[in-house]
C-alpha cells in the first residue's frame, strides 16, 4: 500500500506542474484554431469569447505525467506491458473523445451525431478488454453473461454525458472531477490497483492545476472536449479501481461516487421527457442553474457542489474500506435528499412525475361510466416564478368550452431562467384513429419559447370550424404573451430586441374568442 501511494502522490505532483505550464499552452492553440466559447443572449453566462482548451491541456498533462512516473520507476514497465492492449485502447479512446469534443466545440455537431461518435469510441475501448462481466451487490454476485457489453457500454455513456451536461459554470466540472478521481486514487490505493492510482493521480492533479484558470470569473473552459474526457476515464477507473482477485466490483460504489453528475443527468432527461422535449433540449434547469436562482453563485456555488460530491465520494471510499454498500448508499441518500426536500433541485421533476403516474394510475380504475366525463390537470413550475397561469387558465377554459380532449402548453426560455409546464386531458381519450392533433410553437422575436399541442376528435362538421377559433385564441393569445416576456425580461434587466408589442396590459384573464356553432 506504501507504494501504491508513492506513485499516486509522484503521479499527483507531476500532473499538477505539468498542467499549471500547459493550460496556458492549449489556451493559445485552442484560440488559434478557433476553439472559442462566444456569449450569447439565450443561455451562456460569461460575457467574453473565453478559449475551450481542456481536452488538449488534461489530455496532455495525463499521458505527460503517466509516462513521467514510469520512467521514475521502471518497473512499471512489467505492468504497463502486462496490460499493454488496455493501455493502448485507453489511449486512444481518450485521444478520439477529445477529438469528438474538439470538433463540437468548434463546429457544433448535432447531439445525434455526438452521441455516435461517443458509442463508437466507447465499444473499441469495451473490446479491448475494459469491461466488468461480475458485478457485486450488498453481498449477492451476480454474473452479466451477455449483458456486459450493454451495461458496460450504458456506464460509459452515461458517465461521459452526466460530466458534460453538468459542465455549465466556471470550475463547476473541474472540481467535481479531481473529487471523483482523488477518491479513485483512494481506493485503488487500498485494492491494490497501481496502474489506475496512477492515471486517476495524473487526472486529479491535471484537474487542479486547470481549475488555477477555471475557477470563477474563468480564464479557460473545459469544452466538450475536457467534460467528455472526464467522463471517459472516469468510467473506465470506476470499472475497475476497486476491483481485486478475491472480490468483484459493488455496483453501488460507482454509483454513490457519481451520484450527484448522474441524479443532475437524470433529473434532466425526467424534465425534457415528462414534458416533451427532446433529450437534447437546453435548458436552464440544471443543479447548478437551480442553485444559482436561490442566489447562490460563483466560487459559492462551486463550493456548495464540492461539498456535495465530498460526501458522496467519502461515502464511496468509507463503503470499499468497510465493505458495506449499506454506508455508501446512506451518503448518497443525505446528499440527494437534501437538495429534494430543501426544493433546491430535483423537487419540480420528481413532482411531475407523481403527478403523472397519479393521472395514470386513474386511468386504471375500473367502474366509471362511458358517458361520465372526468378531467386531469398537472401543472409544474420547473424554472423561475412568472405567473405563467394567466395564460394557462384561459387555455383550458378555452378546451372545456370547445370540447377537447387534451392540451399542453410547455414554456422553456433559458435566457429568463423561466420554465413552465401543464397539461389538461380528458380522462377517456378519443381513439388515435378518430383523433385530430394540432401542435404549434410559441416564437418570440426569433425565439422559440415553447410549445401549445392541441388534440380533439374529429367531426367532419365542426373540425375545421374549431381550427378556425385555435387560430383567433393564439391571436389574443400572442401579444399578452409578448407583453409579459418583454415586462419579465425588463425586470431581469435582459437585453432583448426592440419589438412592437399591443400596449394592453394581461388581464386576471385573456378573452376568448366566441363560439360559432362549434358545440361544447
Amino acid at each position: 500500500m506504501l507504494t501504491s501511494l508513492t506513485f499516486a502522490l509522484v503521479a499527483l505532483a507531476i500532473s499538477l506542474c505539468v498542467s499549471l505550464i500547459a493550460t496556458p499552452i492549449a489556451q493559445r492553440i485552442a484560440t488559434h484554431l478557433g476553439i472559442v466559447d462566444h456569449p450569447d443572449n439565450h443561455r451562456k453566462l460569461h460575457r467574453k469569447p473565453i478559449p475551450r482548451c481542456g481536452g488538449i491541456a488534461i489530455l496532455a498533462t495525463l499521458f505527460i505525467s503517466f509516462a513521467a512516473v514510469v520512467i521514475l520507476y521502471p518497473e512499471k514497465w512489467l505492468q504497463v506491458v502486462k496490460d499493454w492492449p488496455e493501455a493502448v485502447s485507453l489511449g486512444i479512446g481518450s485521444t478520439a473523445i477529445v477529438l469528438l469534443g474538439i470538433a463540437d466545440d468548434r463546429f457544433g455537431l448535432r447531439g445525434r451525431q455526438k452521441l455516435a461518435g461517443q458509442i463508437l469510441i466507447c465499444l473499441s475501448i469495451i473490446g479491448f478488454g475494459f469491461a466488468i462481466d461480475e458485478v457485486q451487490l450488498f453481498g449477492w454476485h451476480i454474473e452479466l453473461g451477455l449483458l456486459t457489453w450493454p451495461i458496460t457500454l450504458g456506464w460509459l455513456l452515461l458517465c461521459i454525458n452526466a460530466t458534460n451536461l453538468i459542465d455549465g459554470a466556471d470550475g463547476l466540472c473541474s472540481s467535481i472531477g479531481w473529487i471523483a478521481f482523488a477518491a479513485v486514487t483512494a481506493i485503488s490505493i487500498h485494492t491494490g490497483n497501481q496502474t489506475e492510482g496512477i492515471i486517476s493521480a495524473s487526472m486529479a492533479g491535471a484537474l487542479l492545476g486547470f481549475l488555477f484558470y477555471n475557477l470563477p470569473p474563468a480564464k479557460v473552459f473545459l469544452g466538450d472536449s475536457g467534460s467528455m474526457l472526464i467522463g471517459l476515464i472516469l468510467g473506465v477507473v470506476t470499472m475497475r479501481s476497486w476491483f481485486s482477485e478475491e472480490s468483484p466490483v459493488s455496483i453501488t460504489i460507482p454509483i454513490v461516487l457519481m451520484s450527484i453528475p448522474l441524479f443532475d443527468s437524470i433529473m434532466a432527461i425526467l424534465r425534457r421527457r415528462l414534458t416533451g422535449r427532446s433529450v437534447f433540449t437546453v435548458d436552464r434547469g440544471h443543479l447548478h442553474h437551480n442553485l444559482m436562482r436561490h442566489g447562490i453563485r460563483n466560487r459559492a456555488l462551486v463550493g456548495v457542489i464540492t461539498l456535495l460530491c465530498l460526501i458522496t465520494a467519502s461515502g464511496a471510499v468509507a463503503g470499499v474500506v468497510f465493505e458495506s454498500d449499506l454506508l455508501s448508499i446512506s451518503t448518497m441518500v443525505i446528499a440527494l435528499g437534501t437538495l429534494v426536500a430543501s426544493r433546491l433541485f430535483g423537487f419540480a421533476e420528481l413532482t411531475l412525475l407523481v403527478k403523472r403516474l397519479g393521472s395514470f394510475s386513474k386511468t386504471l380504475i375500473p367502474g366509471r361510466k362511458d358517458t361520465e366525463i372526468i378531467s386531469h390537470q398537472q401543472v409544474v413550475q420547473l424554472q423561475g416564478s412568472r405567473n405563467w397561469y394567466v395564460v394557462w387558465d384561459t387555455l383550458v377554459e378555452f378546451a372545456e368550452k370547445h370540447g377537447m380532449a387534451r392540451v399542453s402548453m410547455d414554456l422553456n426560455m433559458p435566457w429568463l431562467h423561466e420554465g413552465f409546464h401543464a397539461n389538461w386531458h380528458v380522462e377517456r381519450m378519443p381513439e388515435y384513429s378518430e383523433r385530430w392533433y394540432v401542435r404549434l410553437p410559441l416564437v418570440h422575436e426569433e425565439r422559440v419559447l415553447g410549445r401549445l399541442e392541441f388534440i380533439g376528435q374529429h367531426s367532419e362538421s365542426e373540425t375545421l370550424e374549431l381550427m378556425n377559433r385555435i387560430t383567433e385564441l393564439l391571436e389574443v393569445l400572442r401579444p399578452n404573451l409578448h407583453n409579459m416576456i418583454e415586462e419579465f425580461a425588463a425586470n431581469k434587466g435582459e437585453s432583448v430586441p426592440e419589438t412592437e408589442v399591443v400596449p394592453n396590459k394581461v388581464a386576471s384573464a385573456m378573452p376568448i374568442p366566441p363560439s360559432s356553432g362549434v358545440s361544447a
